[in-house]
């Protein structure tokens, strides 16, 4: 059952709670009472952890793991700033219910919903 919510720039707003997040909401699934948000990130900002989990009650619940640890960059790798700095642009659930995110240089990582991790 896909629940009333609504999406107003920083807002996430449903029936019983209301959440403001620091930058603009780009994207919500809503899946097994969670809502996964994915944030549009400006240019100018360094935060990449850019997908939430918020539950029914409207509490944030997890925030992905950030790309260093997600995909295990090691600093000396060809890259790592890039990488490291890749923020999520995209986010969609498989048939399957997985739960996949996609950085802005092409990585994919399967995440789980509950957790965020």
């Amino acid at each position: 059952m896909s629940p009333n919510y609504e999406l107003i720039n920083k807002t996430l707003k449903a029936d019983d709670f209301t959440v403001h997040f620091e930058h603009n909401i780009q994207e919500v699934i809503f899946w097994d009472g969670i809502y996964i948000v994915l944030l549009s990130i400006p240019n100018e900002v360094n935060e990449v952890d850019n997908i939430y989990g918020v539950n029914s009650s409207g509490k944030v619940i997890w925030k992905i793991e950030n790309p260093t640890k997600a995909f295990k960059l090691n600093k000396n790798e060809q890259g790592y700033d890039y990488m490291a700095l890749s923020i999520y642009v995209h986010m969609n659930m498989s048939a399957e219910g997985v739960f996949i995110a996609n950085t802005f240089f092409g990585m994919i990582y399967i995440f789980d919903y509950k957790t965020g991790v």
